[in-house]
């Protein structure tokens, strides 16, 4: 990354801390495959082990119920693998990891819609469950907006229809409390909290009898089969653990910056409008809609002032349609494609917020004149 780049984008991912990098460099000296027999198999065995007690904890889990994956995305789809053939019932905001893997299982699919501010209703929920329904996924928190979901209600109406309760919390693992959450599955990834990619966790209730997606070996207590990324679980566990250290005040930190950055631009952006203002959000995501930008464009200027951002997720950045979370909020296409996502991170700067709030005021009012002529 330049060292002058203002990077806002977190949400899509982070950098590895130096003390994640640290314990993967330890693990891969010494990550002898942990399933076998000999003594350095034990001690690669006890780092994994050592890891999984590290992120069961952000969870409120045993370390029993944690099964290493290689992402949010293998996670998701394991989860929606339990109900393959089935009934779910998913929001219409969710990651398109969980809405694909509900259609490529040959699921019968319920999107159930949220209110203008993006936030998922219980009781709609519970409307669309049916006798036949197998699984509820609903995110804990939405990558583009921040805005949090009302999981413990939600859960609740899951299970007095005896039906499981997956979450997607990739984008609210080690950024708000968890440890608490109610969930019959839920997913997370590394590479949001600081952690290295390609290695993340299902985390299942120990009620739930839990069907593997990837048949072969024994590894992951016989329920995924391949040998463990040794390097990549360390540095997940390492990245929990630094993320439960300093959460509060991070979320602290993290909301005064957003908010620093979105009052300067309502004094250059006429119509300003954050997205989920009027619900609970993630500290550190703002997405905001700038009434006559083209986001796609003022992103690619913006790249080359130096200021990185997004329009929402990455993983859907070169598809052509408006963001569906966007939409289904109530915004029109056009008005979809004028919103940019602004993430920050622990080593954000209110320095930072200063330079990206004049050079996006500087995109819009130039895109603005443009326009007008």
């Amino acid at each position: 990354m330049r060292e002058t780049a203002v990077y806002l984008d977190h949400a899509a991912t982070t950098l590895p801390e130096a003390e994640v990098l640290e314990a993967m460099a330890q693990a891969q000296r010494a990550a002898y495959n942990p399933s076998a027999l000999y003594e350095g198999a034990g001690e690669a065995a006890r780092l994994v082990r050592r890891a999984r007690r590290q992120v069961a904890a952000m969870l409120g889990a045993d370390p029993a119920e944690v099964y290493f994956t290689s992402g949010g995305t293998e996670s998701n789809s394991w989860a929606l693998f339990q109900a393959a053939g089935r009934h779910v019932v998913l929001s219409a905001q969710e990651h398109a990891s969980v809405i694909r893997a509900a259609q490529a299982f040959g699921c019968a699919v319920t999107l159930v819609q949220p209110d203008r501010e993006g936030v998922i209703h219980p009781e709609a929920v519970a409307a669309a469950l049916s006798p036949d329904t197998a699984l509820v996924s609903v995110q804990a928190a939405n990558n583009e907006t921040g805005v949090l979901q009302p999981v413990h209600e939600i859960y609740a109406a899951a299970r007095e229809h005896r039906v499981l309760f997956h979450c997607d919390a990739v984008q609210a693992f080690g950024h708000v409390p968890l440890e608490r959450s109610p969930w019959d599955l839920v997913s997370v990834s590394a590479h949001k909290v600081y952690g290295p990619k390609g290695v993340g966790c299902l985390a299942v209730r120990q009620t739930v009898a839990l069907r593997p997606m990837i048949s072969g070996g024994g590894q992951e207590m016989g329920m995924r089969a391949g040998t463990e990324n040794v390097p990549a679980i360390c540095g997940f566990g390492a990245a929990s653990s630094l993320a439960a250290a300093d959460m509060a005040a991070r979320a602290e930190r993290e909301r005064a910056l957003t908010d620093m950055l979105t009052a300067r631009l309502r004094q250059s952006v006429p119509g300003l409008r954050l997205l989920g203002a009027g619900a609970a959000r993630l500290p550190g995501i703002a997405a905001l809609l700038l009434p006559g930008l083209d986001a796609e464009e003022a992103i690619a200027r913006l790249d080359g002032m130096g200021v990185w951002l997004s329009g929402g997720a990455a993983c859907a950045a070169r598809e052509k349609a408006p963001s569906p979370v966007y939409t289904a909020m109530g915004l029109t296409e056009k008005e979809a494609r004028q919103v940019l996502r602004i993430s920050v991170g622990r080593h954000t700067t209110p320095d930072d917020m200063e330079k990206a709030a004049r050079a996006i005021a500087q995109v819009y009012a130039s895109r603005t004149a443009m326009s007008d002529r």
